[in-house]
């Protein structure tokens, strides 16, 4: 997911300056017919994303997510453990999964 993650904003990174309009004209782009990197770059992310929650996009996604959300509240009401967001406590390697090239809030 970090690799996919990180060509979506590659891509918009190399675009946006070539383009008059910002994100929203970037984005616009995605209408149009033809090959397009970022609508490649979205796929991919969406696809991990998708296996990150083991969820199928042939399925109703709001169906999925309604029934993970209900999961979580069912364990919540009988007081068991739920994994916050965020890397679990234990994961081998975590640091495979930060990036350097995220948004970061300005300095105060």
């Amino acid at each position: 997911m970090k690799a996919a993650g990180r060509e979506v904003r590659r891509i918009r990174a190399q675009a946006l300056p070539k383009l008059k309009g910002g994100l929203r004209a970037l984005y616009r782009t995605l209408e149009l017919p033809g090959a397009n990197p970022l609508k490649d770059a979205h796929a991919a992310l969406d696809a991990a994303v998708l296996a990150a929650y083991g969820f199928t996009a042939k399925a109703d996604l709001l169906a999925q997510l309604l029934a993970l959300n209900q999961s979580v509240a069912a364990k919540l009401a009988r007081a068991e453990p739920v994994t916050a967001p965020g890397i679990p406590a234990g994961f081998p390697n975590p640091e495979t999964l930060l990036t350097e090239d995220c948004i970061r809030p300005a300095a105060k």
